[in-house]
């Protein structure tokens, strides 16, 4: 079939008019909200890869399923120790429980201490724009405004957001947040949490087009498109099961 460019503005699934692959059709989940054109051969932009999301995973044209080296063990310990918020959030914000796991294990690995600090840090308070802790590392200040209207009494800072429940509530309704331009299609839902949207960025080595930190490389793209295939290996096997995923 012809090249479906997505590009970068929202409204795609009512611009591309596509039938969901017989593979699929019946099987997705009806809490999630995912367009058809997802499970058919796609870019966001021009020149680059094109991908589908299929039963096994995010499969790549000419490359297919592509996974980390050796047994899926970080997001099985990922799902172990955090699966059931993943779970929590994942229902109440109507993501796909596998773009949270993924997102966990390409910001953080998984691990819940985990506090990056961006060049021009001076402090929590000062600058809450550079300081990202917790599980799926949202800066604090991205943290505050996504959950202004939460009825939330506590101090929204670091402490909190090291809390994994915490840090997975703010994750997932930040996935939620975007969706509008990402249709919770895996890449991009991963270069639009790491760059702050869907952008072209045309560097020879940015497989995917859209803009990623490092910039100019596909790195964070590509990690997470490996954690969410290996949760994926782990559903089809049937060694874990969720009921907040992309299909049934």
């Amino acid at each position: 079939m012809a090249n479906i460019e997505i590009g970068a503005g929202g409204g795609a699934a009512a611009k591309i008019q596509e039938r969901l692959p017989e593979n699929i059709a019946g099987n997705l989940s009806p809490s999630v909200d995912v367009p058809a054109f997802v499970f058919h051969f796609h870019t966001a932009f021009g020149g680059g890869v094109r991908w589908r999301l299929g039963r096994r995973g995010l499969e790549i044209e000419n490359s297919g399923v592509e996974r980390t080296r050796g047994a899926p063990t970080t997001v099985k310990r990922v799902w172990d120790d955090f699966g059931g918020s993943i779970e929590r959030w994942a229902g109440h914000y109507g993501v796909p429980a596998e773009l949270i796991l993924a997102t966990i294990c390409t910001e953080s690995d998984g691990r819940p201490d985990r506090v990056r600090l961006e060049p021009g840090y001076l402090s929590d308070d000062r600058t809450p724009d550079k300081i990202s802790p917790g599980l799926m590392q949202t800066l604090i200040s991205t943290a505050g405004w996504m959950m202004e209207n939460e009825n939330i009494d506590e101090t929204i800072g670091r402490s909190w957001l090291l809390e994994p429940d915490n840090s997975i509530r703010v994750g997932a309704a930040y996935i939620a947040h975007q969706k509008e331009k990402t249709d919770f299609d895996p890449p991009r839902v991963a270069c639009a949490y790491n760059a702050g949207s869907v952008i072209k960025q045309t560097g020879g080595a940015n497989r995917w087009k859209m803009r990623q930190y490092p910039i100019g490389t596909p790195e964070h793209a590509d990690r997470f498109v490996k954690w969410f295939n290996d949760f994926f290996s782990l559903l089809v096997s049937g060694e874990i099961q969720t009921s907040a995923g992309y299909f049934t």
